[in-house]
């Protein structure tokens, strides 16, 4: 067979690219088998075994090329009063298995909850310049394998999957979602209890699989330069607990919530207490606390909006369906929903706020 200088052109491209792939697959091998060697090492040293861990991400992912997402043709209005949108994604318990609900079903929701903040924001466009949004992330976005006894009967996948395949796509394709819909997108997030790595008392501080995805998903975006993220860092024994996310002249305290204790449902009175004392702590110049307007939490899988003091509290539902251990040991069962709100940065105030954006309408519907 005779070939000719087109085909014997790409012959010798192909040929090429093979051993381009033939050498990466080398590389990725050296690598795999050095992660190897670092976690034998530092399997009695927890703070060895996280540095591993999180080299193994980055090394994972150094050589993934996403392709960027194109900016929106945004129609700016004749109004002078620019909005920003606030997302905010919690309890999605990556891996938890219920009669109605488990990762593809998460994944699922979350698609669809990224098509409501797209519809919702339309309409305020029409009268509202929108180019920003503001993502926050409150915690438990995995379910964890070691955080209760039993939890082993109640899970889809163990931590590998929930972090490193259905979080990381289901978070990765939400952000994307979201560039394609604004024009800057900042994510600023906080963990959760469930992201612990074992049971209290038992575990380093920054072992937290909320930590390890959030991370893995900012290195996926580290040449997006219409994405800032803000990842609380673990210091001397604090795990990170909390950000402060300001927004203009407006301000908010951002938590997981499990820092507030009750046996049945929110704590409001814990609630309560802990918000004006935190405020009291802000207010002070000569105290390391930041100072803030309102706070927004998760944890509770129940919608709130709660104003006391001059602070409004704001805690997030959970797309989650048929929690029956919350139902039978704290007579609370949560409808599958996210929340988000619009702030007007010069004004300070939340304009308007969506306390729940319905995941799963037929469920809501035959609940009532």
């Amino acid at each position: 067979m005779t070939l000719n200088k087109k085909e014997i052109a790409e012959l010798i491209l192909a040929t090429e690219d093979e051993q381009e792939e033939s050498e990466k697959v080398k590389d990725l091998q050296k690598t795999i088998n050095r992660l190897h060697k670092q976690l034998d090492k530092a399997k009695n040293n927890k703070d060895e075994l996280s540095e591993a861990i999180y080299s193994a991400v980055r090394d994972s992912i150094a050589d993934i090329d996403i392709p960027k997402v194109k900016p929106p043709k945004l129609t700016v209005t004749k109004s002078k009063n620019e909005e920003v949108a606030v997302i905010t994604l919690a309890d999605w318990q990556m891996g938890k298995k219920t009669p109605t609900y488990n990762s593809e079903i998460c994944q699922k929701r979350i698609e669809q909850y990224a098509k409501k903040v797209q519809e919702i924001t339309a309409i305020h466009r029409k009268s509202h310049t929108i180019k920003k949004a503001h993502i926050w992330i409150l915690g438990d976005i995995v379910e964890g394998v070691d955080i209760f006894p039993g939890q082993a009967w109640v899970i889809d996948s163990g931590l590998y999957r929930q972090i490193m395949k259905n979080g990381l796509e289901t978070l990765t394709n939400f952000i994307r979602e979201m560039l394609a819909t604004f024009d800057e997108v900042k994510v600023v997030s906080v963990i959760g209890n469930h992201g612990r790595i074992g049971r209290y008392g038992t575990f380093h501080p920054e072992d937290n699989a909320d930590r390890i995805l959030y991370e893995t998903t900012r290195l996926m975006f580290a040449g997006e330069k219409r994405l800032t993220w803000v990842n609380p860092e673990e210091f001397e024994g604090d795990r990170g607990w909390y950000a402060v996310d300001k927004i203009g002249k407006y301000s908010c305290l951002l938590i997981h919530g499990d820092q507030f204790r009750g046996q049945l449902g929110i704590p409001w009175y814990g609630v309560k207490k802990k918000v004006v004392a935190w405020k009291a702590l802000g207010s002070q110049p000569d105290m390391p606390f930041p100072d803030f307007k309102d706070v927004a939490f998760g944890h509770w899988h129940q919608q709130l909006t709660w104003t006391d003091a001059g602070i409004t509290m704001r805690c997030s539902p959970s797309p989650e369906s048929n929690n029956y251990y919350a139902a039978e040991n704290l007579a609370a069962l949560g409808l599958p929903a996210q929340r988000m709100m619009f702030v007007n940065p010069k004004k300070g105030i939340v304009t308007a706020d969506y306390e729940n954006v319905w995941l799963d309408w037929t469920r809501v519907h035959t609940s009532l």
